[in-house]
């Protein structure tokens, strides 16, 4: 159907259509100039009106890679006689929109996409007659949405084709057109078909009980939640139950090492509910993805998704897992209202996260983990302008992809580590509890928090600590003095045993590394930058097998070392574990510290050529970015 195109009358801000009935002449759509609003990452005028619900009706063509249907969005209206709905879109095929009157018959609407305005994609500006709460929107997903990654049957363990979606920070838009800001909550249900060899999963209600065996699937989402937070995923999957409100989805080749690996699951859950109050989610199930997902993990309500690379065989990385389980309270709860304050989202989570590991594994664990997020902080933090160093940061104008670097998550943590440092333990986790309570399903910003805790936290405890040091660490770039640094037994002793071997008071052999945690592990790798050549990689190869660990952790700082000093084993490995994986933490890294060597770019493009295809569109770009070229110079994907 051809869209109408929108003729409107601008008067005092409101936008007054011509309520269906088809304009001529038509206007240019560049007389219309929307520009982003209160969120400068989208152009939705969500003050103005808002979506309340939205219905999703969708097909899922493998072949095509598109997903073609249509939404009905309810609305509030906060702003009466106003008459124009916002949308973000970025890559979609509109078809036609509709609005809803109350007896349920439709009214055609003049509507019109504005132009491109890069990764914000393009407004779909919409009619809205007075009295229609409801509209319908016709569109279908192109193939290069930037949310979704179509893998073919051979990049599948199952032999099947697989999609899933990534919808953070602001591709949500790339196929559902909506109101693509955290600022913005809704309930949802979605009506999905798929080829009936294939499950769709949603972050939404349902379990393995619920399978439709005829290709069509139906879902409800009774919480409201932001557009950062809809996901869905389609492939062939099994499900093994972990507990009466958990269990793991995967492709059947990972299945059973998946239920095995997430064993404590369930227990993760009540100790979140011991520390901060009630789940209130319902189930809270995983999704075991295929490698090329570009993150470790996504924190969709009820439905989180992983990375394969955390299935180390013996649980030693499920500090990932803690860390999406704690997005249930921080983040999903209670979530940033903007993305320039991420940190409300993983400070709270990586503090959360560690409170989850310290109950599991016991303080030794959490202080190790901690050493390891500080010290990879203090490396990170002089690689960043003063104003990237603040909790709080001015992303306008930016990508907000650039939000997700080191400080909202550690720096983040280690104020509220700070928090407890000064109030106590006890006093801290009564005013978290407290608030995640005050703020459940809601989006705010950092000055709603600082608020809240002038408060409830430092007005009630005026000896504790000033309101001036909260301060500095939230606008103030760079660590504060008075910063609290952990410290960890185990790492000293690591660095003794290793200093004994560089000089030759040990061998390799009398290492005590059977006792070793993963961390003590990684510590160890980290502190043999500039300290080994080729010889001792061999020796430590030789020793420990680190070519071969399954421990991908391990395998990435082996790796980079292997880079570092040349060693060949190790970059034959490093060729095929680029072509394997393709999660952004391990891939750009690695990428860069190759391509910045005189004889590795070369073979750092070569790489990527092979392995692009199978990449997410995010992997792509960030390793076209470390190796400092253009998707144009190394061909179509």
């Amino acid at each position: 159907m051809r869209s109408r195109k929108l003729i409107v009358l601008v008067m005092l801000g409101l936008m007054v259509g011509c309520q269906g009935e088809r304009p001529t002449p038509e206007v240019p759509e560049q007389s219309f100039d929307i520009q982003t609003g209160a969120d400068p990452h989208s152009f939705a005028e969500y003050e103005k009106v808002s979506i309340a619900h939205m219905a999703l009706d969708l097909s899922v063509n493998m072949d095509a890679q598109t997903l073609e249907g249509h939404v009905v969005y309810d609305l509030d209206r906060h702003v009466p006689g106003w008459q124009r709905l916002v949308l973000d879109t970025r890559d979609l095929v509109i078809d036609d929109v509709l609005a809803i009157r109350s007896d349920g018959t439709v009214l055609p609407v003049s509507w019109y996409l504005g132009s491109a305005q890069g990764h914000l994609g393009q407004p779909l500006v919409v009619v809205l007659p007075s009295g229609i709460e409801q509209v319908r929107i016709d569109y279908a997903s192109k193939p290069q949405a930037f949310g979704l990654q179509w893998l073919t049957a051979e990049q599948t363990s199952s032999g099947r084709p697989f999609m899933f979606s990534q919808s953070q920070p602001h591709y949500a838009r790339t196929w559902v057109p909506l109101q693509d800001t955290p600022a913005v909550r809704y309930t949802f249900e979605a009506t999905v078909r798929a080829p009936e060899e294939l499950m769709v999963v949603m972050g939404a209600g349902g379990n393995a009980d619920d399978i439709n065996d005829d290709g069509i699937y139906n879902f409800q989402m009774p919480q409201p939640i932001p557009s950062y937070l809809m996901a869905i995923a389609v492939g062939e999957l099994e499900f093994a139950a972990l507990g009466p409100r958990s269990g793991v989805y995967a492709e059947p080749d990972w299945i059973d090492r998946a239920a095995n690996e997430f064993d404590v699951l369930e227990e993760m859950i009540s100790i979140g509910e011991t520390l901060y109050g009630p789940y209130r989610w319902g189930r809270y199930d995983l999704l075991v993805l295929p490698p090329s997902f570009p993150f470790g993990g996504m924190e969709n309500p009820r439905l989180s998704f992983l990375t394969p690379t955390i299935i180390a065989g013996d649980g030693s990385l499920l500090a990932l897992v803690a860390h999406e389980l704690a997005h249930s309270w921080s983040g999903n709860l209670v979530t940033n209202a903007a993305w320039q304050d991420l940190w409300l989202n993983e400070g709270f989570t990586v503090y959360f996260e560690a409170r989850i590991m310290e109950a599991l594994y016991g303080e030794r664990i959490e202080r190790m983990l901690a050493k390891l997020d500080w010290d990879g902080l203090m490396a990170d933090l002089p690689q960043h302008a003063p104003g990237e160093q603040q909790l709080v940061r001015d992303l306008s104008g930016r990508d907000p992809e650039q939000a997700f670097i080191r400080v909202p998550y550690d720096k983040g943590r280690f104020f509220i580590e700070w928090l407890e440092s000064r109030f106590g333990r006890e006093t801290l986790d009564a005013f978290l509890r407290d608030y995640f309570a005050a703020f459940a399903f809601e989006s705010i910003d950092s000055e709603t928090f600082r608020a809240y805790a002038i408060e409830h936290l430092f007005q009630r405890h005026p000896d504790a600590a000033s309101i001036e040091q909260m301060d500095e660490w939230l606008y103030e770039p760079g660590m504060p003095a008075f910063a609290v640094a952990p410290e960890s037994d185990a790492f000293e002793r690591v660095d003794q045993l290793a200093e004994q071997w560089h000089s030759g008071e040990l061998a390799l052999l009398e290492l005590p590394t059977q006792a070793w945690s993963v961390y003590e592990w990684q510590h160890f790798l980290k502190g043999l930058s500039g300290q080994v050549d080729t010889e001792d990689m061999a020796s430590l190869d030789a020793q420990f097998e680190l070519t071969d660990t399954q421990n991908v952790e391990l395998l990435y700082l082996w790796l980079l070392l292997s880079i570092e000093t040349q060693y060949g084993p190790g970059l034959d490995r490093l060729a095929s574990f680029l072509m394997e994986v393709g999660r952004n933490k391990f891939t750009r890294p690695l990428y860069a510290s190759l391509a910045k060597t005189d004889w590795g770019r070369a073979r750092a493009i070569e790489i990527y050529q092979q392995a692009q295809s199978g990449y997410h569109p995010l992997t792509r770009q960030a390793s076209e970015r470390a190796l400092g070229i253009d998707s144009d110079i190394i061909g179509p994907n």
